[in-house]
């Protein structure tokens, strides 16, 4: 196995790899001005007559076109069989590839077709019969074109896997197997994909034999355009803090990544109720459902798309402000894969990852990989606070109502903007010196009919702007109508607390520092007891760290502990272990912060962090069925 990280000098014009006119000509209709540097490393490769290939590149590096031009150079004279074979593991992906294979073909061969399901086999069993050289397709229509004995790949000279990883790792392997067997021993094969993890290296030189391994060193102004930035939230708190930033970002249209697909229809069902407009896109939804979901993301009937790794494979959506992690990604060849989703075409965009406090140490590691890989680390944020919320939606709604100020034609009313036109009586010139209608002058409106229905006809929004002013006066009816159409969402009584927690690496520094101390006050013998009457408080690692309770105005955190009563012992079975889970549980910390934990026959005694402490005794009392834990009192 060859492995080969190269950059390679930059090529001016897609002429320096010996191209025909004809490709030529497609190439330049498609305003590609020159090759990108991962097309810099691949074509040679590829227009060459021997040789597997492996390559590495981001999504939007135009790697489609690094194979796709190789095959429309190739196959130019019709054949009684597929001559090319390309696998993907998503129908998104299979249409996009054959939309940009289709449009480098400026002849009438090679024609390529899409194979996929959720879509009527019949039409793509005619399509085969017509003729095609090459075949875009999902393993399993694939497969099931095989058996139907409609689907020829004996002819097969190309067999290119995109996203290679995904297809290998996720349960396509024997299915990809099945299908290498039937093509050509002599086939050429070629994986593309942006992460490549070693085991999969290994699966590929079993079965596959000698690759060259292609990665571009990416230059700089070829990585995302991302600002990178991570919480520490609690688990319960991530969708008081994603609420927080989706209302307080400006223009907010961005993909959500969950890990599973359950996890990501629970998301966008909470999303959901919480009245924002979201939907979910995952392997279980039907071939009419993906593309529906996809058409209305791409028009911004929906901005908030939550999606599985998986299913994101291969989407290509434009102007896209964020990519947020709500669950963490297990390497960071998926991190880079998932926030350069945005920050394309010039644009910078937002990552932000709500990483949870067990996973800081992974997530200090994380940064330290990106600003090696990319350049920059990946910055601490706090939660936005609601105050900061309530600013940015303050500046949307005036900047709406600026956009709907009338043109010299009056007020254009259409079905896209109507709801701009509402706010737009925030611009509306007042008399300052004119005192505000009083409600009774209703009745006294002696404006004949004819008039009023002129006006409403020739100008209906600036009619009816008029009569509220005439009625309410110009700061109520204002107030009104923001009242009706933003009232709900400058209520800031609709977000919820969130715990706050430091960054990662004081955390990390601290955790050495800790522990450290605490291993030599071991050896010298000390007791937990004895600390806490040496050092008059309680202290313990993290204390200072956020995650125990609402912070100080300098944003530390009381060191004082309380002892608890528990009423769970021996004899119900119960260990420390579960005494110091409970206690965790319904304080809202981690474990390691219940220390000195005294087992009786029918309770315990614990000691905890005095704002833990009261959050647990506060659960106790609130839920009947919970185990009582209450202040511990004085015994003799």
């Amino acid at each position: 196995m060859i492995k080969e990280k190269e950059k390679m000098d930059t090529i001016n014009d897609f002429s320096s790899f010996g191209l025909t006119s004809a490709v030529m000509e497609a190439v330049k209709a498609k305003g590609f001005a020159a090759p990108t540097p991962i097309q810099t490393i691949a074509l040679p490769r590829l227009l060459s007559e021997e040789g597997h290939l492996v390559v590495k590149a981001r999504t939007g590096t135009g790697k489609t076109a690094a194979f796709g031009i190789p095959l429309v150079e190739k196959f130019t004279t019709p054949g009684h069989a597929p001559n090319a074979l390309i696998l993907t593991p998503t129908r998104e992906l299979c249409q996009q590839i054959c939309k940009e294979i289709a449009s480098l073909t400026s002849r009438p061969f090679p024609r390529i077709a899409a194979v996929y399901g959720g879509s009527s086999i019949r039409n793509q069993i005619l399509e085969l019969k017509r003729g095609t050289e090459i075949v875009a397709g999902t393993p399993g229509r694939v497969m099931d074109l095989m058996e139907r004995k409609v689907l020829d790949l004996s002819s097969v000279e190309f067999f290119i896997l995109d996203e290679a990883d995904e297809m290998l790792d996720m349960g396509f392997f024997d299915d990809v197997e099945t299908i290498l067997k039937a093509v050509k021993p002599n086939r050429r094969v070629a994986l593309f994909s942006a992460t490549m993890p070693e085991p999969i290296l290994r699966i590929v030189k079993t079965y596959i034999g000698e690759v060259e391994i292609l990665e571009d060193a990416a230059p700089e102004d070829e990585k995302p355009a991302v600002d990178q930035f991570y919480l520490i939230v609690k688990r319960e708190d991530r969708l008081e803090a994603l609420r927080r930033i989706i209302d307080g970002s400006d223009d907010f249209y961005g993909l959500i990544f969950c890990a599973t697909k359950i996890g990501a229809d629970e998301l966008c069902r909470r999303l959901m109720e919480n009245s924002y407009h979201a939907e979910a896109i995952h392997g279980d939804l039907s071939q009419e459902a993906r593309e529906r979901t996809l058409r209305r993301f791409r028009n911004r009937l929906t901005t908030i798309l939550v999606a599985t790794d998986v299913a994101a494979r291969g989407l290509d959506i434009e102007k896209l402000t964020h990519v947020v992690n709500w669950d963490m990604p297990h390497d960071k060849e998926i991190y880079v894969h998932r926030i350069g989703r945005t920050g394309r075409a010039g644009r910078r965009g937002r990552a932000i990852s709500l990483a949870l406090p067990s996973e800081r140490g992974r997530m200090s590691q994380l940064s330290r990989s990106m600003e090696r890989i990319l350049g920059s680390p990946i910055a601490f944020m706090k939660p936005p606070t609601v105050k900061s919320v309530m600013k940015s939606l303050k500046r949307r709604i005036i900047s709406t109502a600026m956009e709907a100020v009338p043109t010299d034609n009056g007020w254009e009313l259409d079905g896209e903007n109507v709801a701009a036109m509402k706010t737009a009586l925030f611009e509306t010139p007042h008399d300052e010196n004119k005192p505000d209608a009083p409600l009774e002058s209703v009745a006294m409106d002696e404006t004949p009919k004819e008039e009023k229905k002129s006006a409403l006809l020739v100008d209906p929004v600036g009619a009816v702007s008029r009569e509220l002013i005439d009625k309410l006066g110009a700061e109520k009816a204002v107030g009104a109508l923001i009242v009706l159409s933003f009232g709900e969402l400058l209520d800031p009584s609709r977000y919820g607390a969130i715990t706050e927690f430091l960054e990662a690496r004081p955390y990390e520094e601290a955790r050495r520092e800790t522990r450290s101390a605490r291993h030599s006050a071991f050896r010298r013998g000390e007791t937990g007891r004895e600390r806490r009457e040496q050092h008059g408080k309680w202290r313990r690692f993290g204390d200072d760290l956020g995650g125990v309770g609402s912070s100080s105005a300098d944003g530390r955190l009381p060191f004082d502990s309380l002892r608890v009563y528990v009423g769970l012992g021996r004899q119900h079975g119960a260990t420390p272990r579960d005494v110091a889970g409970l206690l965790a549980r319904t304080g809202g910390v981690p474990n390691h912060f219940v220390d000195a934990i005294e087992m009786k026959d029918f309770c315990a005694f614990a000691t905890m962090p005095e704002d833990a402490a009261r959050r647990a005794c506060g659960y106790s009392r609130s839920n009947k069925d919970a185990t009582l834990v209450k202040p511990a009192v004085a015994r003799k």
